[in-house]
Order: C-alpha cells, then structure tokens, then sequence
C-alpha cells in the first residue's frame, strides 16, 4: 500500500533539488507534466496518489524510478527507462514470465477475479495500491510491473 506522507516527502525533495537546476514549484511542474495544479498540491499535501499514469510522468520528469517516488527504495538508480506498454499487455507478460494464469493469480492474491480479468483484457487499469501488491506479489519493482524496466 503507498504511504502517502513519503510519496509526498519524496516528491517534495525531488522538486526542491530541482529548484537547484531550475526554478519548480508544484504550480510549474504541473504545467511541464500537463496536470492540474491542484493534483501535485494534493500530492504534495499527501491527499491524493498518483495515477499510473501520473507516477510514470513524475518518474520521467525526475528520472527517477517509481519505486524510489513511492518510498520503495531509499536510493534513486537512474535507469534508461521505455516508454510503458498497455498495462494489460504487461500484465499478460508478467502473467506468463511467472506461470500464472488469472484465476491462479486472483486466488493467490486475494484479488477479485474479475478485476483480474479487466487488467488483462484492457477494461480496467490497477490503482497505485494493486500495482503495490502485483510487485510485491511478484517479488520486483513497480518499474517491471508497468514495463519501464526489463
């Protein structure tokens, strides 16, 4: 699960090192993102997580990984990242890469099986939370669950 006081920690200090380089405030990286201003307040604010998509966007603006924005690791390792496929084409991958199919993976989850099947077939996209648990469950980084990573 995100702990939202270190992802707003996290982002925070990211956007005041960058204030060495540039002058960034929430309003102003909103803006380089294409965001709402009041969506990096509430971030900052930790009222709010992140979408995928959104984490994805501050990583890259960042270049940092998305487990490091999210308190997963205490170091930054910059990475050459890719861009991140469908999350259900992903998720097929990471599915077949770990011999699992959905109703294995729900049961072994404690994930509804139905949601299960939305990932896969690109009806629904996880929340922060499940990719959490997806990388958790499957013992690597959120930056492997959403394909920036090999």
């Amino acid at each position: 699960m995100i702990n939202l006081s270190k992802f707003a920690e996290t982002l925070d200090n990211l956007i005041f090192e960058h204030n060495n380089k540039e002058k960034l405030d929430g309003k102003t990286l909103a803006s380089h993102l294409g965001v709402a201003a009041p969506t990096i307040t509430r971030y900052l604010t930790a009222k709010r997580a992140p979408t995928i998509n959104n984490l994805v966007l501050l990583a890259d603006y960042f270049n940092c990984t998305t487990d490091f924005l999210l308190g997963r690791e205490n170091e930054n390792y910059v990475k050459n990242f890719k861009s991140c496929p469908q999350f259900s084409e992903q998720f097929k991958k990471l599915l077949t890469h770990y011999g699992y199919n959905c109703l294995t993976f729900a049961k072994a989850t404690n994930i509804h099986q139905s949601r299960v099947y939305d990932w896969k077939n690109g009806k629904k996209v996880p929340n922060i939370d499940s990719v959490i648990k997806i990388a958790e469950f499957f013992d690597c980084s959120v930056d492997y669950v959403l394909g920036r990573e090999n």
